[in-house]
């Protein structure tokens, strides 16, 4: 009697459970995506982000919501793209940072390890700019200056350990010249600083610099990445005006949380190379002097792996700290 009760329950639950565990679960996504910048609205990143999340949620069919939460060197918006929950409804645009600040800083509350790169988003070249007073007109003239009076030159960046400071000290570095550090918060602040005089150079990325060299107020020497930058195209490159080797690009990347399912980063990256290759994107990407980006998610993991390799020695053996 017992058994006939035991089997009768288990029949009334197994119709009740049936449907629902046939269901299909709602294809992805079934809401909105929420996209974390970890710097203030205007910048490279932001830009990059905002174009491309209009782009992609046509695609999806869900709106990806831009929001940006700024401090501690990215470290805040890197965090909370790292812990968020890996089901692809939070995506963060990692950038620089992603791969320095563990070298950076002593205590972060994020690791690389906690990301799982959908695709990089896109490139920004970086120009040498220096102030107009100061009788140089090629990389060349610059480096020698730069050799004869050792530490006597002055280089503003956008802060401790950031993306122009580092790009300064690789500079100096493979140059081979000394240079006092002055750093700034923020290169709004210190590009008017040099086109007033009172410091000499930057390396900073060519959407900031524009302004100052529509107007003169600063020159342009050499532009950081491999190939020209669209919009100063009669800049030479800093490897082609006379230091072989320099590269360096201020870069975007989509990541998600590490677990993130397979399939959802493969959707994700789809979408989003979609979005990056679209006609209309690839144009105002070009107008703001950003190199699109694209591939695979591999390719992306790849790239941030390497770009911890690059900047690890560098960080280390001129014993940069941000903290």
């Amino acid at each position: 009697m017992m058994k006939a009760k035991i089997g009768c329950v288990f029949a009334v639950l197994c119709l009740l459970l049936g449907p629902v565990a046939g269901r299909a679960q709602p294809e992805y996504p079934a809401s909105p995506i929420r996209l974390i910048i970890p710097f203030s609205a205007g910048g490279a990143p932001d830009i990059i982000g905002r174009i491309l999340a209009e782009k992609a949620s046509k695609g999806l069919g869900q709106d990806v919501v831009v929001e940006n939460r700024t401090g501690a060197g990215g470290n805040i918006g890197f965090a909370l793209g790292a812990k968020a929950a890996p089901d692809g409804y939070t995506l963060l645009m990692c950038t620089f940072g992603c791969a320095t600040n563990p070298f950076l800083y002593k205590k972060i509350s994020w690791s690389p390890s906690e990301f799982a790169p959908v695709m990089l988003a896109g490139m920004v070249p970086n120009v040498l700019v220096v102030r107009p007073t100061l009788n140089v007109d090629s990389v060349e003239q610059f480096i020698a200056l730069g050799r004869s009076k050792p530490g006597s030159l002055t280089m503003a960046s956008s802060g401790v350990g950031s993306a122009s400071h580092l790009a300064g000290e690789r500079f100096n570095d493979l140059a081979k010249i000394e240079a006092l550090h002055v750093p700034y918060k923020g290169s709004s602040a210190a590009l008017p600083d040099i086109a007033g005089g009172r410091v000499d150079y930057m390396i900073v990325s060519v959407p900031e610099a524009m302004p100052y060299l529509a107007d003169k107020r600063l020159k342009a020497l050499g532009v950081s990445t491999e190939v020209r930058a669209t919009s100063l195209p009669d800049v030479p490159t800093i490897q082609e005006a006379g230091l072989p080797g320099y590269s360096v690009a201020a870069w975007s990347m989509l990541v998600a949380p590490s677990g993130t399912p397979a399939q959802v980063i493969e959707r994700l990256n789809t979408e989003f190379n979609k979005a990056v290759s679209d006609s209309e994107v690839v144009k105002r990407l070009k107008g703001l002097s950003v190199l699109p980006g694209g591939g695979t998610s591999h390719d992306a993991q790849s790239f941030l792996e390497e770009q911890a390799r690059q900047w690890k020695p560098l960080i280390e053996r001129k014993k940069i700290s941000a903290d």
